[in-house]
This record gives C-alpha cells, sequence and structure tokens, in this order.
C-alpha cells in the first residue's frame, strides 16, 4: 500500500510539472508569435527591418549573412561593420541609410534591438531628450562592480555620484598630475626599447596588448589611490579574470550566471580584489588629504570624491569631524573604483595598440606625426619630458598627434550606450515617427563611424578629416556633427576621456621618435596569416566578447632608430 502510495505521489508530480513546463511553452510560444507578427506588421508598415527576416528564425539568418567570411573568432563588431558597408543588401530599395534598425533577436534576446545608427538618432537618444539606461549594462558589469557603479545607478544617484567623482577627472587636477602619467609612461617606453635588437636591428617578438594593459592599469590606479604597482599584481589579475564574465545578456550567458564555476571564480576574484581595495579606501576616509588645500598637487579621484561628500555633510557634523561612512556608502566608493579600473584600464590599452597598428601601416601618416613632434618637442626626443613636466598645457598643442587618435577610434570604436525604449520616446527623423516602447535601444558607433555618406573614403585611415582645415562646412572631410561618438556624447559622456586622450597622446610621444615597430604577420597558423584569420586580409582584428582583445594581445617586434 505504501509502494502504490508513493507511486501515486510521483505520478501527481510528474503531471503537475507537465502542466507547468507545458504552460510556460505555451507562453513562449505565444511571446514568440507575438513578436515575430510585430515584426512583419512593422516591416508592412516601412519600418527599417533588415532582411531577411523569418516567422521561425527571427533575425539569427540577417546575423548569419553579417558574418559570412569572418574568423569564429571575430568580435561582433565585425558583423556590425559589414552592415555599415553594405546596408543596401539588407534594405532593398531603400534610396538612403536609415536612422535606426530594427532587430529581432527573440528568443536570445527577450525585447526588440533598436540600433540608432545616425548622427541625428544618436543625439535625440542621449543629448535632446536622453532616455534613462537600460539594465543591459548593469547586468553585465554585474560581476566585476556588483551593480553599484556610477552607470548602474538610477539617473538622480548618477547626477550625485558624477558630481562627486568629476573633480578628480578635471583638466585642472589631470594636468597637476601629468608627471605621474610622464613617469609611468617612461616606464611604458623604456620597457619597449629593451626590446629592441643590438645594433639597431629587430629584437624578439612579444606581445604589446600585455604592456599597454599593464600601463593603463598602473596609471588608474595612481590616478584613483596614488597606488603605484609593480607588475601584474593581484588585483589585475583579479580584475582581468572577472572581466572574462562580463558579457551581454542573452538566453545563454544567464544560463552561464547559474552555474556553480561562474559564481566560484566570481566570489574567488571579488574577495581577492576587496582585500586589496578595503584597507585603501578605509585609510583615505580616516585622513585628510594632505594636499587638500594645495595648489600644485593632484589629488586621487578618491580623495576628491571624498571631500565632496564631507562638503555636503558638514551642515549636519562638526567642522573638521571625519566622516563615518555606512558599509553601504564604502561598497559604492569600493564600486566606483572597480569601475574606474575595469574600464580606465581595457579600452585604453587596446587603443593605444590600434594606434601603434594603424600608424604603422602608413609611413606618411608615422613621418608627419613625428615631424609634429620635432617642431613641438625639439628634435631630442628625450627632451619631451622635460618639456611637458615644466609646461604641462604643451600636451594640448598637438593637433595631427590627436587627430590620429580620433581616426583611429572612428575605425575601432570600444564602447556605446544602452538605453531603455517607452511609449513617451520615439525617434523621428524627416516627419517620420519611428516607436521605441518596450525595445532595447543601443547607439552603435561602428555602423554610425563607417558609413560612407558621412565619411568620406570611410574604411582608410585619414587623420587629416580632424584637422582644423577639414572644420569648414565646405571641406569634403567636414566630419558631420554627432557622428563621432568613441567616448559617447549627452551628460553621460564617458568621464574618463581626457585621461585616455593624455595617455594615449603620451604614449605616441614617448616612442616614436625612437622606435619602429613590426607587426608581423605573426599569426596563429606558423606565422601565415590565411582567409581563415583574417579580416578585410589584416591579421590583426578584434577577437573576443564584450570590448573584446586585440588578435593574439598584439604580436610585434621593434628596433631603435
Amino acid at each position: 500500500m505504501d509502494v502504490f502510495g508513493c507511486c501515486h505521489r510521483l505520478f501527481l508530480f510528474g503531471r503537475c510539472v507537465a502542466l507547468v513546463l507545458s504552460l510556460w511553452l505555451l507562453q513562449l510560444l505565444y511571446r514568440g508569435i507575438t513578436v515575430r507578427l510585430k515584426f512583419r506588421a512593422m516591416q508592412k508598415q516601412g519600418m527599417p527591418v533588415p532582411e531577411p527576416h523569418s516567422m521561425l528564425l527571427g533575425h539569427l539568418q540577417f546575423f548569419k549573412q553579417l558574418k559570412n567570411g569572418l574568423p569564429k573568432d571575430a568580435h561582433s563588431s565585425y558583423a556590425q561593420r559589414h552592415l555599415a558597408l553594405h546596408w543596401q543588401k539588407y534594405f532593398p530599395g531603400a534610396t538612403q541609410c536609415p536612422p535606426i534598425v530594427y532587430i529581432d533577436l527573440w528568443p536570445f534576446l527577450q525585447q526588440p534591438l533598436i540600433m540608432a545608427i545616425s548622427p541625428e538618432a544618436c543625439f535625440q537618444l542621449t543629448q535632446e531628450n536622453p532616455q534613462p539606461r537600460d539594465s543591459t549594462f548593469r547586468w553585465a558589469m554585474f560581476p566585476v562592480t556588483g551593480g553599484k557603479d556610477m552607470i548602474s545607478m538610477n539617473t538622480a544617484d548618477h547626477r550625485l555620484w558624477r558630481s562627486r567623482l568629476n573633480p578628480g577627472f578635471a583638466s585642472r587636477n589631470l594636468m597637476l598630475g601629468l608627471p605621474i602619467l610622464l613617469e609611468e609612461v617612461g616606464i611604458f617606453a623604456r620597457q619597449l626599447k629593451d626590446q629592441a635588437g643590438v645594433n639597431k636591428g629587430w629584437g624578439d617578438k612579444f606581445t604589446l596588448y600585455e604592456r599597454t594593459v599593464s600601463l593603463t592599469f598602473d596609471i588608474i590606479m595612481r590616478t584613483a589611490l596614488h597606488e603605484q604597482t609593480e607588475g601584474p599584481g593581484p588585483i589585475l589579475k583579479a580584475m582581468r579574470q572577472l572581466l572574462t564574465h562580463v558579457k551581454a545578456p542573452n538566453l545563454w550567458t544567464k544560463l552561464e550566471r547559474f552555474g556553480p564555476d561562474y559564481r566560484r571564480d566570481v566570489a574567488m576574484q571579488n574577495n581577492i580584489i576587496r582585500e586589496q581595495l578595503l584597507p585603501q579606501i578605509n585609510a583615505q576616509l580616516a585622513h585628510t588629504d594632505p594636499y587638500e588645500n594645495s595648489q600644485k598637487h593632484s589629488r586621487t579621484v578618491i580623495s576628491l570624491a571624498l571631500s565632496e561628500v564631507r562638503k555636503d555633510s558638514e551642515t549636519n557634523s562638526q567642522q573638521g569631524e571625519h566622516i563615518r561612512p555606512n558599509p553601504d556608502f564604502i561598497d559604492i566608493v569600493e564600486s566606483q573604483l572597480r569601475l574606474f579600473i575595469s574600464a580606465g584600464h581595457d579600452t585604453t590599452a587596446q587603443a593605444i595598440c590600434w594606434i601603434f597598428y594603424e600608424i604603422n601601416k602608413s609611413p606618411a601618416i608615422l613621418t608627419k606625426l613625428r615631424e609634429e613632434h620635432d617642431s613641438v618637442f625639439g628634435a631630442n626626443p628625450s627632451s619631451a619630458i622635460e618639456i611637458l613636466t615644466e609646461k604641462p598645457h604643451t600636451l594640448n598643442a598637438l593637433p595631427y598627434t590627436t587627430a590620429i587618435i580620433k581616426e583611429t577610434l572612428r575605425l575601432h570604436p570600444l564602447g556605446s550606450t544602452f538605453r531603455r525604449g517607452s511609449s513617451s520616446f520615439q525617434f523621428v527623423h524627416e516627419g517620420i515617427r519611428y516607436p521605441t516602447e518596450g525595445a532595447l535601444i543601443q547607439t552603435n558607433p561602428t555602423v554610425l563611424q563607417l558609413r560612407a555618406d558621412l565619411w568620406p573614403r570611410a574604411t582608410e585611415f585619414l587623420p587629416d578629416r580632424f584637422l582644423a582645415a577639414a572644420q569648414r562646412e565646405d571641406h569634403p572631410f567636414h566630419p558631420v556633427k554627432n557622428a563621432w561618438r568613441a567616448f559617447e556624447l549627452g551628460h553621460t559622456r564617458c568621464i574618463g576621456e581626457e585621461l585616455a586622450m593624455m595617455e594615449m597622446k603620451l604614449a605616441l610621444i614617448l616612442t616614436v621618435r625612437e622606435l619602429d615597430f613590426d607587426f608581423g604577420p605573426y599569426g596563429s597558423n606558423n606565422g601565415e596569416a590565411t582567409s581563415l584569420d583574417a579580416v578585410d586580409g589584416e591579421h590583426i582584428y578584434r577577437v573576443g566578447d564584450g570590448v573584446g582583445y586585440v588578435k593574439d594581445y598584439l604580436p610585434t617586434r621593434v628596433r631603435l632608430r
């Protein structure tokens, strides 16, 4: 009898599970049919829905076509690049590139995706009528920051912490800190020279990306905390590991986060970082910055932020009393540091690699760059550090260097922003309204900055388009307003833009007149670049998820000039 009762209960339990699964599948099927029919209706209304679109697969076939011919490890940005260069194929009958694109990726992405690919659409989204950030970034960065960083915050908290952190990234404070940057970039330059061969010969192969990662990590640590590091320490190693878990939310990545391996690794790496950062945060909380009233010394980002907090709390506490923040406050400070360390070193390190790669493919551009440095700093390369130390603002007198950086970031943009669509916000272009309700909206610099109708000779590396002469509206290379968005625009523009620009300029100033670079090919197939490991014939390309990294960490060799 007991056996019969047990079997009966198991049978009932099985039926209940089957019923729940059936209801879930029916709901999933209903949702899928609803999404597909909605996209078909938008197509009939003339909305920019690319072809092919399938009732069964949505836009999966469309993305497969975009990836045709790309290596398996190529970054997703190259599929977007294909869309920029061949948009007519996917919008047959269109006479101009659409301002936005509606993408159906259900069930991998629950809501429709809207890619903003025109200057006007991006302007409307982030500047004219800025829409709130979507939770996509918060979800992606959660393994690193715990969701308490400035970009993951709601609008009100973001504005508060942005105002507290802005002083640390202000021009004046960064210029006061230029000796720190010169010291770190000087170490980087000396390490590169040490890789050169004897008698001005080529040295052994090494990976440039790993060197630039160490450089930018050391700079952000000293800028944020005045913490000087020696080599890839525990924070950098743990952060690099955490960044492998930073992925856009979809069906597979959400399932991945339920796995024990993910939870174990994230917990371990976070503990390592917290053990390193927390004592330094508490030390700065407990002591007043000795340079608080100095006009000649730079201050750390965290020190300046805490000064802003002290000012806010002066009305409720005795003047001079040390603040005693609660654990939540400390968690937020730590989260901001984690954001700066992760975003502040990874993107800049990769950008520096792309700059070196691009200029060394163009001898005429490299020659012109060296000539600018000679004209500003003199013929002796070693005098640059002394001149910059005495006259820091000389760093702003390098228009061609700046143009090279901006052109590199046009061809190799490393960021975008995700915003939340709503019934109250619609894109408007030439009198046509484009709804956004229930959609995830992404600005897409990869497409926007490669559109041939906006950028003449769009795929060519032409720094001159960013020089003063090209700023005249009648100039053929005149950049369209709001079309260059390497650091985004609007009130959520990248807070570290100026620091990143300084790092990239200094990396060029202290190396290009003393070193020649050779970038191969040193591919994965015994040094032979083939169609299987090349993008548009280039053996070096961006790989990985998220921000990604440079193929094979950008192998190179150098020689002294």
